[in-house]
């Protein structure tokens, strides 16, 4: 009898840690098993600042879901984002040999010698590793905006390819934390590319989309276009900073100002009711105050439109805005802030939704999981049901392991049918 496939998701947030354990079914579906979610601790920014504590969060919120699930965590695929992701777009160049006396038919070598030498090009640093190496289109002598050159016919062959670097201090520390809980990572995943599997469908990705990930500690940005992801870039700034504008202009404790957050929060103060009157609990024993709706929302506003004018000028920078025929998607926690979507739409000129993530082919516990700040995780499901037959990701951060990177992306391009 065949050993059953096993799944872990784990997204590790600044201010959340989820886990999910799935198993895939005999009709290759998803069927989650068990759930497991915990406050994080030792974490800044989607950087870990503390081993210790922060594998203590990441083992209270897996234990959850083994015992939830009655099965044993493996086969783990952990997101990754934090401020030192950074991104960059590339050109590799490969000369197509003679398969046959009269053909130069391109093959999946020609396609992964042309990327790798777009990883080449530029020199990385020692202290930087390619996570993604992700092909836009390809080019074949003259003929442009290939999506899928095997097979086709020509004599030089360029790609345009995304490039997601990571830090590998930083991928050291979350390898450190699996390996003080006896589990190995299966793969890494950038965030923002796992939301965009769970949230966008084809048709987004295609006519060009902006998936907009405001987590507690940052806020990813992705956009896609004619099916390929053209930018990526991770803001160092999230909803974290809104509770503690609440906690100091309400003076009240950071608990209860995430609470009132979630409960009364408003992106755009005038839609905020100005005669709902709201109580604050006091900090350390003073007394409880009373604030209206509005003056709630009036503390929330000035940083909400802070973290869309960031997106924005990173949307311009990437030159790609008047592209976005399918607008914006807003995913992660802070995209349950009312008034959110409408923000985003008059700042951009762009539709703008809630991300909410798509459950094809998953099912089981997902009742409490349609929700946006759960995308990251339900991407990284759909990563590992692609990936899953991948070697185990490994603490020797060399160019095999790079390889073998790049090697799981060329993967799930191919159940995108990029390949």
């Amino acid at each position: 009898m065949a050993k059953e496939k096993i799944i872990t998701a784990l997204d590790i947030g600044t201010t959340k840690i989820c886990c999910l354990i799935a198993k895939i079914d005999t009709n290759n579906k998803i069927k989650i098993c068990g759930i497991g979610e915990n406050r994080s601790e030792g974490l800044a920014q989607g950087m870990i600042t503390n081993i210790q504590t922060a594998s203590k969060s990441v083992d209270t919120a897996i234990n959850q879901a083994e015992k939830m699930s009655g099965i044993n965590a493996e086969n783990v695929f952990v997101g990754v984002a934090g401020e030192l992701i950074r991104s960059f777009d590339s050109q590799g160049i490969a000369k197509i040999e003679r398969s046959r006396k009269y053909s130069y038919e391109i093959s999946k070598l020609d396609v992964e010698k042309v990327i790798e030498d777009a990883k080449s090009v530029t020199p990385l640093p020692v202290d930087r590793k390619i996570i993604h190496a992700e092909p836009q289109f390809f080019t074949i002598d003259k003929k442009t905006k290939i999506l899928n050159p095997i097979g086709m016919s020509g004599f030089r062959l360029k790609a345009d390819v995304h490039i997601v670097t990571a830090d590998v201090n930083s991928l050291m520390n979350l390898y450190k934390i699996m390996q003080l809980l006896c589990l190995n990572i299966k793969d890494v995943v950038l965030q923002p590319i796992a939301s965009s599997i769970a949230v966008l469908n084809d048709d987004e990705r295609k006519l060009g989309a902006i998936l907009v990930d405001i987590g507690g500690g940052t806020t990813d940005v992705s956009i896609y276009y004619e099916k390929s992801i053209r930018y990526s870039c991770i803001i160092p700034f999230g909803g974290e900073k809104i509770t503690r504008d609440l906690t100091v202009g309400l003076r009240t404790p950071s608990k209860n100002a995430e609470e009132i957050k979630i409960k009364y929060g408003f992106a755009i103060q005038d839609d905020a009711d100005e005669n709902k009157v709201i109580t604050i609990q006091g900090i350390g024993g003073h007394k409880d105050s009373k604030r209206t709706e509005r003056f709630v929302a009036a503390l929330i506003n000035p940083r909400m439109k802070e973290i869309a004018k960031l997106v924005l000028d990173e949307i311009k920078k990437s030159k790609y805005l008047d592209m976005m025929t399918a607008g914006i998607s807003i995913s992660g926690g802070a995209a349950n802030l009312r008034s959110t979507n409408k923000l985003f739409e008059k700042m951009f000129n762009l539709p703008t939704k809630t991300g909410y993530p798509y459950f094809n082919g998953i099912y089981g516990e997902i009742d409490n999981l349609n929700d946006p700040k759960y995308a990251t995780v339900i991407g990284l499901l759909y990563w590992g049901k692609t990936n899953f037959d991948i070697e185990p990701f490994s603490n020797e951060f060399n160019n095999s392991l790079f390889e073998r990177l790049f090697g799981r992306m060329k993967k799930w391009f191919a159940s995108k049918n990029f390949t």
